[in-house]
């Protein structure tokens, strides 16, 4: 038989055992040291959808973000919100949702674009980021106008 005084202690265990579980967990946000949220628009209008990469100019995990009906996104590494500290070119892209049906019962083909194509690759987008430790607010105020020096890739060498 196990004495009263064994049972008191077993029971103490277990109840410090919990108490250290909830407090180690309690500031845990994630594992990562910064969070990424904002406002995308397009020549000042929030763009309803689309979607956001961050790419580490040093190498490490990218990032994305998908964009709600009001233009806002939050940023997520793999299932988890937030990135590391660092700097980050990003990539835009958005498109309408398409109308039309795939011949074959295939899926929808893509709608047509909302952001203009230089925004779809970190050499072109001209995103640049340095995202600090803690919270920060990236507003990303994209333009339909190209910029200097623009070629698109699908029309060089044409002509």
């Amino acid at each position: 038989m196990v004495s009263q005084k064994k049972m008191v202690n077993r029971k103490k265990n277990v109840f410090g055992f919990a108490a250290a579980l909830l407090v180690g967990s309690a500031g845990c946000g994630g594992p990562y040291d910064a969070s990424v949220a904002g406002l995308v628009t397009l020549d000042g209008n929030p763009i309803p959808t689309g979607s956001i990469s961050f790419v580490p100019s040093n190498g490490g995990p990218q990032a994305y973000a998908i964009v709600n009906e009001s233009g806002n996104y939050e940023v997520y590494t793999g299932r988890e919100s937030g990135l590391p500290p660092g700097e980050y070119k990003v990539v835009v892209v958005a498109r309408k949702s398409s109308t039309t049906r795939s011949a074959g019962g295939g899926p929808p083909p893509p709608g047509e674009a909302i952001t203009p194509r230089w925004y779809a690759s970190p050499e072109t987008s001209g995103l640049t980021f340095n995202v600090e430790p803690g919270s920060n607010e990236i507003n990303l105020e994209l333009k339909s106008e190209p910029p200097a020096g623009w070629q698109d890739p699908a029309k060089r060498g044409r002509g």
